[in-house]
């Protein structure tokens, strides 16, 4: 689960939106690593992503490990 927050955070080269694609692909790439990991890489990600933006909108991911 989450927010929209982390697909609409504007960065990247071209000062773009991350985009709900490029997420949904993200968590599926990271989807086999353990769920402590997961968590390390998503807030890893966004941070190399937003690297000179500022934030514009909550950032809430929410992972259950089955």
């Amino acid at each position: 689960m989450s927010t929209d927050g982390y697909a609409d955070q504007f960065g990247g080269p071209e000062g773009k939106k991350f985009m709900t694609k490029n997420f949904k692909k993200f968590l599926t790439d990271i989807s086999t690593k353990p769920i402590k990991e997961q968590g390390s890489l998503v807030k890893e990600h966004i941070n190399n992503w937003m690297k000179g933006y500022e934030q514009v909108d909550d950032l809430l991911v929410i992972g259950i490990q089955l």
